[in-house]
């Protein structure tokens, strides 16, 4: 049975954290969003204590998987429940990484926008984003 290991985020915009894990190649219905926290499951099917209100279902994950999800804590921050085992394959470190990157992006993109501003988005060859805000007055 894998163990669910708590990763504490800075994750505080739900659409931001939706957009960034399909911008990492999960398709929008793949992740669910809920207003109350629900159950995680293991790769087995059993129920885990681990509740979330942002989760994508084992099968969406991998074979041998389990779910993986983000619950929003009292503070309004979202703590990661990934198994360890997920955590040495598609959720490795790379991806975490890549997900805190695009949710920057994403939570900075919604924000500017609400202001009126316009977004540009290039990729660096390195895998960074270059960010360019326009519409200062």
């Amino acid at each position: 049975m894998s163990h669910f290991v708590e990763c504490q985020t800075e994750f505080r915009d739900p659409q931001a954290l939706v957009a960034a894990l399909i911008e990492c190649g999960f398709a929008a219905d793949q992740i669910k969003v809920h207003g109350q926290a629900v159950p995680l499951y293991g790769y087995q099917g059993d129920q885990r204590p681990q509740r979330a209100h942002i989760v994508i279902r084992r099968k969406h994950v991998g074979q041998a998987a389990n779910d993986v999800g983000w619950e929003r804590l009292e503070d309004g921050t979202y703590r990661a429940w990934i198994s360890e085992y997920d955590g040495r394959h598609r959720f490795n470190p790379e991806m975490q990484n890549r997900i805190k990157q695009e949710y920057a992006f994403h939570a900075v993109a919604r924000q500017q926008r609400a202001l009126g501003r316009t977004i540009q988005r290039r990729e660096l060859e390195n895998g960074e984003i270059e960010v360019v805000i326009g519409g200062y007055r």
